[in-house]
This record gives C-alpha cells, sequence and structure tokens, in this order.
C-alpha cells in the first residue's frame, strides 16, 4: 500500500506544520493580501508535487507509481499557473486557488475511496482531511471578491484546524508504522 500520504507520515507533518504556519499569519493579518496568499500555497503546492514525485521515484517498491507521479505534476501544474497568475486580480487569484482546493479534495476522496475497499480504517484520515479542506474552499468562496480582514482570519482558522489534524494524523501513522 503506498498512497500519497498512507505509507508517508512526514507528508501531512509537512502539510500540518505549514498549514499551522500560514493559519496563524492569516488569522495574526500579517498576510496582508491575496497575492501574498496565493504565493503561500504555491511554496505548498509545488513542495507536495515535488515530494509526490521525487518519493515515488526514489522508492522503488510503490505500487501506486503512476497516481502519485500525476497527482504530483498536477501539483507543480498549479503551482506554475499560480506563480504566472499572480499579478491577476484578486477574484482571477483566488479562482485558480478554489479549483486546485477542489482538485486536491477529489484525491483525498478516491484514495479514502481506495482505502475503504481494502478494509482499511485509516481511510477515515483522508475523508477528514477531505471535508476540512471542504470547510477552507468554502470560506476562500465566500471571501472571493471581498477579502475584508474577518474573511481572511476565518481562512487562516480552518488552516489551522487542517494543519493541526495533519500534524497528529502522521503522528497516528508513524506510531502504527514504527
Amino acid at each position: 500500500m503506498e498512497l500519497k500520504t498512507y505509507e508517508k507520515p512526514w507528508l501531512p507533518a509537512f502539510k500540518g506544520a505549514f498549514l499551522i504556519i500560514f493559519g496563524i499569519l492569516a488569522m495574526v493579518q500579517i498576510i496582508g493580501s491575496i497575492k501574498a496568499l496565493a504565493m503561500l500555497l504555491v511554496t505548498l503546492i509545488s513542495a507536495l508535487g515535488i515530494l509526490l514525485i521525487a518519493t515515488t521515484i526514489l522508492n522503488k517498491n510503490t505500487r501506486f507509481k503512476a497516481w502519485n507521479i500525476i497527482n504530483g505534476v498536477i501539483n507543480l501544474v498549479f503551482a506554475i499557473y499560480l506563480i504566472i497568475k499572480v499579478e491577476s486580480p484578486a477574484v482571477e487569484i483566488a479562482w485558480i486557488i478554489l479549483i486546485w482546493i477542489i482538485f486536491y479534495i477529489l484525491t483525498e476522496f478516491i484514495e479514502a475511496g481506495i482505502l475503504i475497499s481494502q478494509k482499511n480504517a485509516f481511510a477515515a484520515l483522508f475523508v477528514q482531511d477531505g471535508l476540512l479542506s471542504i470547510l477552507f474552499g468554502y470560506f476562500l468562496y465566500v471571501a472571493i471578491g471581498k477579502f475584508t480582514p474577518e474573511a481572511v482570519f476565518y481562512i487562516g482558522i480552518i488552516a489551522l484546524i487542517i494543519g493541526i489534524t495533519n500534524v497528529l494524523s502522521s503522528y497516528l501513522l508513524s506510531r502504527l508504522k514504527g
């Protein structure tokens, strides 16, 4: 079994730490603009893409190589596109981020489905991450066009919650592996 994070507990830990920092910055209003938010997400999206591709190529025992590589490449494409569009209007940037979030949610639910079909209880972690990502996407959607300090604060809270659950999930996965 080698899905995106199931055998790599450090991946959700990395994502979780990043989202905790992002959430705190958003809540204390340090981020400032959608462009800064986009650049922070470019960092996360591109790092996830690179890590997925690199670990899949380096790990010869991976059963889902194509899935991981395609997932990593799509993440990199989103990151590059977001970098190219960073000078676009805030609404356009927010829509690009929202489309990536939808892609991410779909991958989480697909991986949960694979784990459910294998009668693996860790599917619940993927479902939980997908549901929290829906909430993140919803708050981003609500904020489109009016990035008020209150909207950015709510986005920060959801990012913080997703980050904490990812760190806790990675701890659970690492304890089981060891």
